[in-house]
């Protein structure tokens, strides 16, 4: 009886323990930037695009859904994740939303601004989100 109580506390032990994981960049956030956004600003390797996104605005919806509203009022639609260090934006569409595409290193993020860089070390690329 003591062998089996021993073997019943060491499962259970081994089933807590596994699922406690301290990986944070394999845990999604439930952290959405609720609200419309504005691309500030969008640097692209040597030059500054940020006029590209002018009229557009976007928005972060709490099913991982991405939309972007184009100036014409129709919408374009994508995906969004997020982890502890980064913001994976997929949004189907032609330029300049297809430059949003990656996966973007969080430098700063709270209720009114999104700052990210490209993930990508030898791609100098700068994207700023603001509330409006």
């Amino acid at each position: 009886m003591a062998k089996f109580k021993f073997f019943i506390l060491l499962i259970a032990t081994i089933s807590i323990t596994g699922a406690c994981t301290n990986d944070d960049d394999n845990q999604v956030s439930s952290n959405t930037p609720q609200g419309l956004w504005k691309v500030t600003w969008y640097f692209d390797k040597d030059k500054d695009e940020t006029n590209d996104f002018a009229s557009y605005t976007f928005e972060f919806l709490d099913d991982g859904t991405f939309v972007g509203n184009l100036p014409d009022g129709s919408i374009k639609l994508g995906t969004w994740t997020q982890t502890s260090s980064k913001l994976v934006i997929d949004i189907n569409g032609t330029q300049p939303l297809d430059k949003l595409n990656d996966d973007w290193l969080i430098l700063e993020k709270n209720d009114v601004i999104i700052r990210l860089k490209d993930d990508n070390n030898t791609h100098l690329e700068e994207l700023t989100f603001e509330k409006t």
